[in-house]
């Protein structure tokens, strides 16, 4: 049998078991609120066995006694799978979350239903136009049209010119994002080369490799990526030597070279009419599926769907109501269209694409957009000049006026002028809807999709915090369980200590009680 020294090596190895376990549990403690903090845990496992040899079994072939316990490794107590899942749905919620903060703004730009909406400036503009025709002699009543129209003109320009810069802010967004991209990347490169060096030492990383994970976790909100594991060959096998590559798309923003070091390969933002898009070093373009950036560009679509709504109304609208002016006589009975060329024909157009700030030669109506309709300048200086009546009934009668008036109940289609696949105006048809309408069906699709873009946040909300819920009962720090912990680890640590005193308290016996006795 062995002899009696034999135990102090087992009650050593139970003490460090022990010892190791207690400092464990008070770096869990400690990180308790660390953000991307993994709990870890001491793997123990039995030493092999010692074989005892017997006189009628030589050779080793007795029974064996036990040799302790070792701490083999401190490992992170984490779920790939449930990472995987979260990063997904976190990207989802991530685009979804700058798609609703997006439509809100337009919510606000447009602000309807309310009193001062473009809905009510254009009631208030059409009720003007039938006063005018029923007393087109009436220089108020012809004051009011022009006020009237002024406002709903602004109402436009400064709708346009708020839809722009949300899509500037946008497109600011993006690149910002772009940037926090390439940093996270060569952030992730940095701990690579740690990892790397650490696990070829033959030691565990775990907290870089917390670190590490929150970057991913970050990162994944916003772009979509897939995460592979870098591995090299040693004697015929694959290992993995700690090294994670970051796969989007097709192609890499975290990549390993021939001489197999992490490399950072930089995104960028596009110029001119696609600052919205991202493209690789090469010209590639990057198409994400989910994350903010994806969010972003879905949100600048709609936003530009709708400044471009908003451009075909006030084109349709003033080119239809010009058509009408230019046929009809002002108040002295003389007719506003009395020259074929409209950059000398001042009075013809009653609204007119005005430049910033608006000048006097402002008498087209070619270009006319949202930003920049107003009311032909020479009509508002003379009121006189608006052409209320018609040929037909001469001087001071409204019926021209009329005519205006009745386009509101009129149904109008959206028209491609050019062929060049884009709608540019709105044309009178036997189909189609009233200007009203116009407006308002594209302002209910707005509702609809911002209704529909917060109901997804707080879906997705739900669903990222459920899995979160899951990832914090596995790599979470629970303070109770850690005590728990800490008082075994203990208990274990006092006995260990006690076998050693009884194994001496037995060798001094031995040494110094078993003599020759006189």
């Amino acid at each position: 049998m062995p002899g009696t020294f034999f135990g102090f090596n087992t009650g050593l190895r139970g003490m460090q078991a022990a010892q190791r376990g207690i400092y464990t549990t008070a770096h869990n403690i400690a990180n308790a609120n660390t953000e991307g903090y993994t709990r870890q845990q001491v793997v123990l496992a039995t030493t092999p066995a010692y074989p005892v040899p017997a006189m009628n079994r030589p050779g080793g072939t007795g029974w064996q006694i036990g040799t302790g316990v070792d701490s083999q490794e401190t490992r992170r107590l984490r779920d790939e799978f449930l990472d995987t899942q979260i990063r997904r749905e976190t990207g989802n919620l991530g685009m979804w979350e700058q798609i609703q903060d997006v439509l809100t703004q337009v919510e606000i730009v447009f602000s309807e239903p309310s009193d001062t909406g473009l809905s009510t400036l254009m009631s208030q503009f059409w009720a003007a136009w039938q006063e005018l025709s029923k007393n087109a002699e009436s220089s108020p009543v012809r004051t009011t049209v022009v006020e009237t129209a002024g406002a709903l003109a602004e109402a436009f320009n400064h709708s346009a010119q708020q839809l722009e810069t949300i899509i500037g802010d946008i497109d600011q967004s993006i690149e910002l994002k772009v940037t926090e991209i390439n940093s996270l990347a060569r952030q992730v490169v940095d701990l690579n080369v740690q990892i790397k060096n650490i696990i070829a030492a033959g030691d565990q990383p775990n907290d870089l490799l917390d670190q590490r994970d929150l970057l991913l976790d970050k990162l994944s909100k916003i772009i979509d990526f897939e995460v592979e594991y870098n591995k090299i060959n040693v004697n015929g096998d694959d290992i993995y030597d700690g090294q994670v590559k970051i796969r989007i798309g097709n192609a890499y923003l975290v990549s390993i070279d021939n001489s197999n070091n992490s490399i950072a390969n930089e995104v960028s933002v596009g110029t001119g009419n696609d600052k919205a898009k991202i493209y690789w070093g090469d010209g590639t373009e990057i198409t994400p599926n989910r994350g903010e950036i994806k969010g972003l560009q879905e949100a600048r679509g709609d936003v530009q769907l709708y400044l471009n709504k908003l451009d075909v109304l006030a084109r349709g609208l003033a080119e239809n109501i010009n058509a009408i002016h230019r046929e009809g006589l002002d108040l002295s009975g003389q007719p506003v269209n009395t020259d074929t060329d409209p950059n000398t024909n001042t009075y013809e157009n009653f609204f007119v694409a005005l430049s910033d700030p608006p000048a006097t030669g402002d008498i087209s109506e070619s270009g006319i957009t949202a930003r920049n309709i107003g009311v032909n300048l020479n009509i508002r200086n003379d009121v006189t000049k608006i052409a209320a009546a018609d040929v037909s009934g001469g001087a001071g009668n409204g019926a021209n006026a009329l005519k205006i008036a009745q386009l509101q109940s009129k149904l109008f289609q959206e028209t491609d002028i050019n062929s060049d696949g884009d709608i540019d105006t709105l044309v009178e048809g036997t189909s189609g809807v009233t200007f009203d309408d116009y407006y308002k069906n594209f302002t209910a699709k707005l509702g609809v999709d911002a209704h529909e873009a917060g109901r997804m946040v707080t879906n997705q909300g739900v669903l990222v915090d459920q899995l979160t819920s899951r990832k914090e009962s596995i790599s979470g720090v629970s303070l109770d369980e850690e005590m728990v912990n800490m008082l075994q680890y203990q208990r274990a640590y006092e006995a260990a200590a006690r076998l050693i005193t009884t194994l001496d308290a037995m060798l001094d016996k031995i040494i110094n009680g078993m003599g020759v006795t006189r």
